[in-house]
């Protein structure tokens, strides 16, 4: 059997203090409320980062909802229709989502819009 690779969009998520500890969960949602995407993590220094995880390009995220340590921040996937931020051929729509705030303060979030050519295998 040939596995054939499909485009996939990618979320990656930084502990921006790595002295900090966070609970964190990451679900991204289509426009009628579908859940494509959903992953929790548990983040600090010694797990401070987790790079590329996927899921089908050929879906249509639309929100990205961060609960962090039971605080969530809801946003909308970032825009890339503008000609001027739009992903080169042959990459495909990402975000990296970041984790601030130090020990002990309310945590923040800051999410990025990001391109890359990562594939999923059928």
């Amino acid at each position: 059997m040939i596995s054939a690779e499909i485009p996939a969009h990618t979320v990656s998520v930084y502990l921006h203090n790595r002295n900090a500890v966070r609970d964190v969960t990451v679900t991204i949602k289509e426009d009628d409320g579908a859940v494509v995407f959903e992953r929790d993590y548990s983040l600090s220094d010694d797990n401070e980062a987790h790079e590329d995880a996927t899921f089908p390009e050929t879906t249509d995220p639309h929100t990205v909802v961060v609960t962090v340590d039971g605080k969530q921040f809801e946003q909308p996937w970032p825009e890339f229709t503008d000609p001027n931020n739009q992903c080169p051929k042959g990459n495909w729509e990402g975000i990296e989502v970041w984790i601030k705030g130090d020990p002990g303060e309310s945590p923040t979030i800051l999410l990025i819009g990001n391109c890359q050519h990562v594939t999923l295998e059928e």
